[in-house]
């Protein structure tokens, strides 16, 4: 098969060079553009199967790269590269019919492999995008595994399937949700989230499902269920693990029929609404121990999102930390920065309790400090005023404390091996044996190490 034309645009030129090299040695024949008049140029003079470019070019964007490409050629494949990935980018990318979204820096292989698929595969042939996707900015983060969650929450909101979102605690699955449902056609109408683990079990049919009069004791009105309110909406299902197993058969039944029966009515009725469910549990593994239904799991992991730990997404960070001052000087009036030292600390911390702990944390130092610059000695402060069995789901406990914990829990998960723990923890190996070090000369006598090993 013919290799075909190849156009990459990025207003760095050394990335179009390197790209450029990189492609011409694997015999293609690639043609540059640095700003983005030149690249729509190109484009209308035709001959490009496959274009790579910037989101970010100058006045004119990769989603204008993207858009003319397709009007000139309905199959050429489009991949667009980003350093700065978000869901309106990546939702927009999606309904335009963007071939591959990657998320820089990536290793050229990864972009190798996008090429060559786009070389023996017809382009998607996607929906004509309709207007502009509102901007949904409370989900933070530019690092690849969220430019991955970004491409997965576009692809659901295009779809009504059941999604199941999958994370530890703290990470942000509510969020997700959310920008699921926002950026569906389900949008204008609500969303409802329910808390699994807040309703009692003799209380999850009527809950869902509503009840009619004289259902019950007391029960001298109909009232609607949480699926009748929010009819042609989303419901979220938050800690779907917690649901009772005794009403996870009705739960699968409404799922597969697409009706409900209050309690008290003799007749279904019909239900429009879409059910996203999150966890923070292994599901699979209550399958295995008879916890969670088999064939409910099934159902609802129809389309799933797992969303990283901020440990895997360090890089972001920095962003965070940014964007929860900027929201905590709003409400409080006090203005907090980090200083590079506080910052660097904060990048390399392991976060447990994940975006909602740094969240706290930010919060708290605008709340209780004097404003200003907050250095590491400033966190060590904060560690001492905190009390040291705050567990994961409160407030965060001090912050070298909970890092201990983190580490201490890890190394026992791999038998003491140095390195995997280092990839666990999101660190590097050398930035694991500082903290080791640190935390023998701070507990002098303390065993609670494991033996190591490389």
């Amino acid at each position: 098969m013919k290799k075909p034309r190849i156009l990459v645009i990025d207003d760095d030129e050394s990335i179009t060079s390197a790209i450029s090299a990189f492609l011409t040695a694997h015999g293609y024949e690639i043609t540059a553009a640095n700003d983005g008049d030149e690249a729509l140029e190109e484009i209308r003079a035709g001959g490009y199967a496959v274009i790579v470019s910037d989101i970010y070019i100058d006045r004119v964007s990769g989603l204008d790269i993207l858009r003319a490409a397709r009007e000139r050629n309905p199959e050429a494949a489009v991949i667009l590269m980003t350093a700065r990935g978000s869901v309106r980018t990546t939702v927009e990318a999606e309904m335009g019919g963007a071939f591959e979204y990657l998320a820089k820096p990536f290793e050229m292989r990864v972009l190798l492999a996008a090429v060559e698929r786009a070389r023996t595969a017809h382009a998607a042939h996607a929906p004509e995008p309709g207007e502009d996707a509102a901007e949904y900015g409370n989900i933070v983060g530019f690092a690849p595994p969220m430019v991955e969650v970004y491409k997965k929450i576009a692809r659901a909101a295009r779809s009504d399937e059941t999604v199941l979102i999958a994370g530890e605690t703290g990470t942000g699955k509510e969020l997700a949700a959310r920008a699921i449902h926002e950026h569906s056609a389900r949008s204008a109408k609500p969303f409802i989230a329910v808390d699994s683990g807040a309703i009692p079990g003799t209380l999850w049919e009527s809950e869902l499902f509503g009840s009619v009069r004289g259902a019950f004791t007391g029960a001298d009105r109909d009232r609607p269920g949480i699926v009748e309110t929010a009819r042609g909406g989303t419901v979220f299902l938050d800690e779907v693990g917690e649901i009772p197993p005794e009403f996870q058969a009705k739960l699968l039944r409404f799922l597969q029929e697409k009706e409900f029966r209050p309690v008290g009515s003799g007749s279904p009725r019909k239900a429009d609404v879409r059910i996203i469910a999150a966890t923070n549990r292994a599901l699979e593994a209550m399958v295995r121990d008879n916890r969670f239904r088999e064939d409910l799991f099934y159902r609802l992991n129809v389309l799933r999102i797992d969303i990283p730990p901020l440990r895997e997404r360090a890089s972001d960070i920095p962003l965070l930390l940014r964007r929860f001052a900027a929201e905590a000087a709003e409400a409080t009036g006090r203005r907090i920065w980090f200083e590079p030292d506080a910052e660097r600390f904060l990048t390399e911390y392991a976060w447990p309790g994940n975006v909602r702990q740094l969240e706290n944390l930010v919060r708290r130092l605008a709340a209780l400090g004097p404003g200003g610059p907050v250095s590491r000695d400033d966190l060590r402060l904060e560690q001492q005023q905190q009390q040291p069995d705050e567990t994961i789901g409160q407030e965060p406990a001090g912050l070298d404390e909970i890092e201990r914990r983190q580490i201490l829990r890890v190394l026992a998960q791999t038998g003491g091996n140095k390195t995997r723990a280092a990839e666990i923890l999101g660190i590097q190996r050398r930035t694991l044996y500082k903290k080791l070090e640190r935390m023998e000369r701070e507990r002098s006598g303390h065993t609670g190490v494991p033996e190591t090993q490389e």
